[in-house]
């Protein structure tokens, strides 16, 4: 894959995706840039009001609701983690039973004992990533990685 840029002194930041056959990877990328302007809606102790998908580090459900977790504020909303998982499969990943993460807000890992992982958010926070999860996760990674060979094969 062939990737360029071009930098515009005004204007509207545009993507254009020149494609022979639309693959899983090309859909995984354009469901990422689509979602980078996603709002959510959320409840705050202030009233409802619209989140970044993009600024959201982790959903978490406690007692039958679903949070959101920014740098600055939780905010609850009103789907439920089976449905955010499956409206950001690309941005978001279970990592246990009651969370779903940010792959693309995690900074660094750490194994742990029992195959369990950590990792470790840009804004300092450390999640514990399940061992029943922890395998999808490597997998991930795993695919990440060849595709960083990928890209540097074609540079």
């Amino acid at each position: 894959m062939k990737v360029s840029l071009e930098n515009i002194p005004h204007g509207e930041t545009e993507v254009i995706i020149r494609y022979t056959q639309m693959t899983d990877k090309l859909r995984s990328l354009i469901n990422l840039i689509a979602s980078q302007d996603e709002k959510l809606l959320g409840q705050t102790e202030e009233g409802q009001r619209f989140v970044l998908v993009s600024e959201i580090l982790y959903f978490e459900s406690v007692d039958g609701r679903v949070y959101a977790y920014t740098a600055g504020e939780v905010l609850q909303v009103a789907q439920n983690l089976k449905e955010l998982a499956n409206l950001y499969p690309d941005s978001f990943f279970r990592c246990s039973k009651s969370m779903l993460i940010n792959i693309l807000r995690i900074a660094h890992f750490k194994s742990q004992a029992y195959g369990r992982i950590e990792a470790g958010l840009d804004n300092g926070e450390n999640i514990i990533i399940s061992r029943k999860y922890a395998g999808a996760l490597r997998q991930i990674l795993a695919e990440g990685v060849q595709d960083e060979d990928e890209v540097a094969e074609n540079f």
